[in-house]
């Protein structure tokens, strides 16, 4: 049979050190290989069939990786040639490494039938007590202690993965040591604020600054910048929503209770990176004051549960629908305050803001 890899799943700083390991090892054997790279949602079959097949006229052995492979069709020519290359025994100079974010279980029963058990690896996403103590360990290494609520903050602005993790926080190093010259020291919550201030213009924290005004518009217009500059910024939109209103919902109980100080220093919320507790920053603070205007704890609980069934409904979405489910969200939110509306008055009011110059 023909050396093939299946890399399954959402842990994609694992996959990647894998695939570099194996890269050196076959650099090894073969001091001339050739890397080729593909990507699933170009790819076509004879493209793919050339570098698997035909031998490369500059070296003696080919790599070939295919990436994003979520994203071919189930009945791709694509998947008949990897189940024919799979099950060649000529001695190909070559090996192919495909890299999927599904489990196992999505690939297609002839691939499946094709390949032997060890062929397929998943590379499962951590726990979160493992996330929390990677990022803690990767700011030691570089000289800083991080508090738990900078942690925190950070699995819920990227995806959950180490190499979100590692881009993320190798960023943030290099911001801290250009406004600290390199000292050192405590990572707060409210370093993690500015960097983000300064190296991110729109994500989900900044959406919802709009959504706490009430804000249709611009809240809109914050959406499509998302779209436009991240290309899978969309996925974390929702869950940064729910922690914002859930973080709105424990300040508004507390601020009823026992005043606006201790509000801010105690409201809390649990999100999938755990319990994020207090509202510090002078920004943080000014949105939240406005969501208070805007949203009762009534229109709090209501949301949360729409946020919460939204999840799914968001990332199953494709293409273009992405965009139209997440407008027609942001409407619920804004105008509806959770309650379902129609789809007849989500468009008119789409029509309606699209025809205004956008606020500044």
């Amino acid at each position: 049979m023909a050396d093939v890899r299946f890399l399954m799943g959402s842990e994609e700083g694992e996959k990647q050190t894998w695939l570099e390991g194996e890269r050196q090892r076959l650099k090894s054997l073969h001091p001339d290989m050739e890397t080729v790279q593909l990507f699933a949602f170009d790819v076509d079959a004879s493209s793919l069939e050339e570098a698997l097949f035909s031998p490369s006229l500059f070296s003696s052995f080919t790599l070939v990786v295919l990436k994003h492979y979520e994203q071919l069709r189930k009945d791709s020519p694509v998947n008949r040639l990897i189940v024919r290359y799979a099950s060649d025994d000529s001695g190909l100079p070559s090996q192919l490494v495909v890299l999927s974010s599904e489990s196992a279980y999505s690939l297609p029963a002839p691939i499946t039938k094709a390949l032997r058990k060890e062929d397929i690896i998943t590379f499962w996403e951590l726990f979160e007590n493992r996330k929390q103590d990677w990022i803690r360990g990767f700011f030691r290494k570089a000289g800083y202690q991080i508090v738990p609520d900078a942690i925190r903050y950070i699995l819920d602005m990227i995806d959950n993965n180490t190499q979100a993790m590692k881009d993320t926080c190798s960023q943030l190093v290099l911001f801290l040591d250009l406004e600290r010259k390199g000292a050192g020291g405590t990572i707060q919550l409210e370093d993690i604020a500015s960097y983000v201030s300064h190296t991110r213009s729109e994500d989900g924290f900044t959406l919802f600054a709009q959504v706490a005004k009430g804000d249709l518009v611009r809240s809109l217009s914050c959406l499509r910048r998302i779209l436009v500059t991240d290309s899978r910024g969309y996925m974390s939109i929702v869950s940064i929503l729910l922690r914002q209103f859930r973080l709105l919902e424990s300040f508004l109980t507390l601020n009823a209770q026992a005043g606006e100080e201790k509000a801010f220093e105690n409201a809390s919320a649990l999100s999938s990176s755990g319990v994020t507790r207090g509202i510090r920053t002078v920004r943080d603070k000014q949105t939240f004051r406005s969501a208070r205007d805007i949203y009762s704890l009534e229109d709090c609980a209501r949301i949360i549960s729409y946020l919460d069934s939204m999840d799914i409904a968001v990332k199953s979405a494709g293409g273009d629908e992405v965009a139209l489910v997440l407008e027609m969200m942001l409407y619920t939110i804004i105008e509806g305050k959770g309650r379902s509306t129609t789809l007849k008055l989500e468009r008119e009011l789409f029509d309606d803001s699209l025809g205004h110059d956008e606020r500044d």
